[in-house]
């Protein structure tokens, strides 16, 4: 078995409300020298997983996602696979 390093970043669909974005948004609206806008708040996902290769991995982490860690009605997600350096 090989040892792979896994992010997921979880982010909400375009199409959905962002609360927690809006309140970063609304805190900073009235102060002049920022002008940032358009916030998004997601999560990041960070484990290890011992797998026979990249592909079956990537099989095992996708269905982790859609069993335990993204509601895909409300938010999209993106998986990055690297080989665990010893």
């Amino acid at each position: 078995m090989k040892s792979f390093n896994v992010t997921i970043e979880i982010m909400p669909l375009k199409s959905v409300l962002d609360p927690q974005g809006e309140a970063i948004e609304l805190s900073i609206k009235n102060n002049k020298k920022y002008k940032a806008k358009n916030f998004r708040v997601g999560k990041k996902i960070e484990f290890s997983i011992q797998s026979k290769n990249k592909s079956e991995c990537k099989t095992t982490i996708k269905k982790l996602c859609k069993d335990f860690l993204v509601n895909e009605i409300i938010e999209q997600y993106q998986i990055k696979i690297e080989d665990a350096k010893n």
